[in-house]
């Protein structure tokens, strides 16, 4: 089954969003393990997700390439994710899920690191994987969300790509309405994104200090509800408690502390703020 017709049926409907993802030649995509193809929906919104499956040869320099574009989106050595991991704990277990767009589509300048990586042969690969999430099931039920990336500035500025790239996942776990756990850092905006997925967005752990990211990286307790079709009005601003530099340890300290004694922690709408003297997250405290 050729790869590019897999992606490109429609049943049903499909919110806007989509659509134009689509029209802009963004595939919708899934890595993971042959044997666990039939435990997901195949078809979110409607629409045929293509399936790269770690078994098979012919998918092994796309697959490579989704190594690349999300270390090559986070920007940094240390949260490249080794190759076992990948093999082991995702593609094993459970799945990536994001878009994906022609090699032909992809700026030269871009694409010049997937042809100089040993590892990907680019005269094979018909796609580039621009975006990505991966989730995992926790033994209580529960989901996690983790690695959410995008690409979708540095290939032709589209917004909000990581928004819709966590959507399409959730809906490919049948997510709404379940309690999902997110890594991620005070500093990304990330945050946003989760916040939009969720009607509460509670700091489980303030810190994770095992983490490369330590003081920057948290645990994010999120309730998934979301409407596709209204997905890109922004919620209602909050007045928060207080504003919480992403820089200041002591704060997280002190919320630290405060959970241990029964307080509650949760990122309001707008989720995250950029000042001229950084990036400042609203929190409500609960007691």
């Amino acid at each position: 089954m050729s790869n590019k017709s897999a992606c490109r049926k429609i049943e049903g409907k499909t919110p806007d969003w989509l659509l134009s993802l689509m029209n802009h030649g963004y595939m919708p995509y899934i890595a993971t393990s042959e044997r666990l193809l039939p435990h997901f929906n195949m078809k979110p919104f409607g629409i045929d997700l293509c399936p790269f499956v770690m078994e098979r040869q012919e998918n092994k320099d796309f697959l490579e390439a989704y190594l690349l574009s999300n270390s090559l989106s986070f920007k940094s050595p240390n949260y490249k994710m080794p190759g076992w991991v990948y093999v082991d704990c995702v593609l094993l277990q459970e799945s990536v899920v994001g878009f994906m767009k022609l090699k032909e589509e992809i700026p030269k300048e871009l694409l010049l690191h997937y042809q100089n990586d040993a590892a990907i042969d680019c005269d094979f690969l018909e796609y580039i994987p621009v975006s990505g999430q991966v989730d995992a099931q926790a033994v209580d039920g529960s989901l996690v969300n983790f690695s959410l990336f995008s690409l979708g500035r540095e290939v032709d500025g589209f917004k909000n790509l990581s928004l819709y790239t966590k959507l399409l996942s959730l809906e490919t776990h049948g997510a709404k309405g379940k309690e999902c756990r997110v890594i991620a850092q005070y500093d990304n905006p990330a945050i946003k994104t989760h916040g939009r997925a969720s009607l509460s967005l509670e700091i489980e752990q303030p810190m994770v200090p095992i983490h490369p990211g330590k003081d920057m990286t948290l645990i994010l307790k999120m309730s998934v509800n979301y409407d596709s079709e209204s997905v890109d009005v922004p919620q209602t601003s909050i007045a928060p408690t207080f504003w919480l530099n992403a820089n200041d340890i002591e704060a997280k300290h002190r919320m630290q502390e405060g959970i241990k004694n029964g307080k509650q922690y949760f990122i309001a709408p707008p989720f995250s703020v950029t000042r001229d003297d950084g990036i400042f997250l609203p929190i409500i405290e609960r007691s």
